[in-house]
């Protein structure tokens, strides 16, 4: 039986649209064969917080600090660096949806905090030391996420070096926003249901 991304090398073939390049293909073909990873080299999986009707998240400028919006549910403020829910606000709330930003609660509070999510807008899918986090492009209408180390991306690796990246195990709800803190010491995936943390020292 053919993998997924088999079919999508076969289907394109036939199509004539979206072929995958020679070169490439064996490349997919490890990123299919990868199971997710019981270790991710410095990081580590701190937390997964349960957070229905999640919506839009955004962090505090040079901070692990995250601001959650729920919508009708309100707002809450997370510490990424501790996996601990800092502060909280039940009041329906909706960020400016032009501007994709939000006002903050609690150790947030006057500050306003760009936010990604099912408006749109996006994290920093990278860190100043070279760590990416990668959606496979050819995972739909399943979400793929690898980590990257420094020096190798999802799809390239230094010559005559093995590929080390770190494939993170499947979500359990619709993709919402993901990526990484200002600091580059978390990492956040958002889905409509959860809310999953990973760090490093």
């Amino acid at each position: 039986m053919l993998s997924y991304n088999e079919t999508m090398f076969k289907r394109a073939k036939t199509t004539g649209k979206g072929t995958v390049p020679n070169h490439l293909k064996d490349r997919f073909r490890y990123l299919d064969g990868l199971t997710p990873a019981s270790a991710l080299g410095p990081w580590r999986k701190l937390v997964t917080i349960a957070i229905g009707g999640l919506q839009h998240i955004g962090f505090a400028s040079n901070s692990d600090l995250l601001l959650v919006v729920s919508g009708a549910r309100g707002r809450g403020v997370v510490d990424c660096a501790t996996g601990g829910k800092v502060a909280r606000d039940d009041e329906e709330y909706y960020p400016d949806f032009g501007a994709l930003e939000a006002e903050g609660i609690g150790p947030l509070e006057g500050q306003q905090i760009r936010v990604a999510g099912v408006s749109g807008g996006g994290l920093s899918h990278a860190t100043e030391d070279g760590w990416l986090i990668e959606l496979h492009p050819l995972s739909w209408p399943e979400e793929e996420f690898f980590l990257c180390p420094p020096g190798q991306t999802m799809l390239w690796s230094p010559p005559a070096a093995e590929p080390e990246l770190f494939k993170l195990r499947p979500l359990p709800s619709s993709l919402v926003a993901y990526g990484f803190s200002p600091t580059g010491r978390s990492l956040v995936i958002a889905t409509s249901s959860d809310l999953e943390i990973y760090s490093r020292a």
